[in-house]
């Protein structure tokens, strides 16, 4: 019995590059595919992400929303202030839970007295979200499961699972090793391309 031999260093390169491509090449193809429905809408891509969470989980702070759909305070705001003049979400400040402190260290004039932290901003479906969303979810559903009939759910288990574990990868020391490593490259690109 022959053992298989370990790829080549080259080959694994390759490989990886190959893997990047159909990747890629498959999330286009599938972006694609959505968005003529929301195109057709009105709707972004991001847009469409808050109303869903919206629509299956309920109100939710600004945090939470970013926490759930990755995304940065900065560029959920503006999406969801976008969707609020569509009139699709509405938007109320409340107070944060209680801040947490032991009694004993408050001022004595401020003891016993209710804390709140700071204001949040919370995040609902509008009727007109809802309806809009109503209209749109199913159509969108029913392009997805059109574009991989072709899998198994075995395949479409391993699918989540690889693509969960190539995001998780980011949290890895070895990231900040190779964005160091890119942006020197880029530097010394910049340098080089300003001396000729």
């Amino acid at each position: 019995m022959d053992k298989k031999q370990r790829p080549a260093r080259k080959d694994k390169k390759q490989r990886a590059w190959d893997v990047y491509l159909e990747l890629t090449e498959a999330a286009s193809w599938i972006e694609r595919k959505l968005r003529a429905p929301l195109d057709a809408f009105g709707l972004t891509r991001e847009e469409f992400r808050l109303l869903v969470a919206l629509y299956r989980g309920g109100p939710v702070t600004l945090s939470d929303a970013m926490e759930r759909l990755g995304r940065s305070r900065q560029n959920l705001y503006l999406t969801v202030r976008r969707a609020e003049e569509f009139g699709w979400v509405a938007c109320a400040e409340a107070r944060s839970a209680p801040a947490e402190a032991r009694e004993s260290q408050r001022p004595k004039e401020r003891r016993g007295k209710p804390r709140f932290g700071p204001q949040v901003l919370v995040v609902s479906l509008a009727p007109a979200g809802e309806r809009l969303i109503g209209n749109v979810l199913p159509k969108q559903e029913a392009i997805v499961k059109a574009l991989v009939q072709e899998l198994d759910s075995r395949e479409m288990d391993t699918m989540v699972r690889v693509c969960r574990k190539l995001r998780q990868a980011e949290a890895l020391p070895f990231w900040a090793e190779v964005i160091r490593q890119h942006r020197e490259f880029e530097r010394a690109e910049a340098e080089e391309s300003e001396s000729e």
